[in-house]
């Protein structure tokens, strides 16, 4: 059993946090509306399937992992980056069976300024694989302290009259988001 609320001293709008956070996911599925497409002389009557989940706001200020982290960005990027690097790096090699006036050091300079482009491209994906390298480690950092930061979440409880959280063996009501603070500090996450 757990401690009255600091605030109010009442127990009975008191939940143990895991069970606010879990109780407030609702999971559906249904039948979408019906759309007329037609079809040659006639029209087909079709629907789709609807499914989703629904998320209270106190189970989401309640959430205690890390956001999640964003699709390929980055990545595609990078790629395309490369693609378009290469194609400049055809520029140079376009221009070598004419070359300029003026000997050696003229066609050396007229290379360089036709590898410029590329070399700026490649410069520039490289960057974004140093950022994806971080990013990746970062989210490993992150998946590394979802325990620590799990234990810290599993000993609050929330109280729904006051709508703080605060700890049994605490004096204090804290906000749903300072709650969140401490967990993901825990955790190691908070940056």
């Amino acid at each position: 059993m757990t401690e009255p609320c600091p605030s109010c001293g009442l127990l009975d709008q008191v939940q143990h946090v895991p069970a606010v956070y879990h109780g407030g996911h609702s999971f559906f599925r249904g039948q979408g509306p019906t759309v007329a497409v037609p079809i040659g002389d006639g029209l087909v009557h079709t629907s789709s399937q609807v499914s989703g989940v629904s998320v209270t706001a106190v189970a989401r200020s309640l959430d205690p992992f890390p956001p999640p982290r964003r699709g390929g960005g980055l990545l595609a990027a990078t790629i395309l980056l490369a693609l378009v690097g290469s194609c400049f790096l055809l520029l140079p090699f376009s221009v070598s069976d004419d070359p300029p006036p003026g000997g050696a050091a003229s066609e050396a300079l007229g290379t360089a300024l036709f590898a410029l482009p590329s070399v700026c491209v490649y410069v520039a994906a490289g960057v974004l694989v140093w950022l994806y390298v971080r990013r990746v480690r970062a989210h490993r950092r992150q998946r590394r302290g979802v325990p620590a930061a799990r234990q810290v979440w599993e000993q609050g409880w929330f109280c729904h009259r006051c709508g703080g959280v605060y700890f049994a063996d605490s004096g204090r009501l804290l906000t749903p988001a300072h709650f969140r603070h401490l967990v993901a500090r825990a955790g190691g996450y908070d940056r």
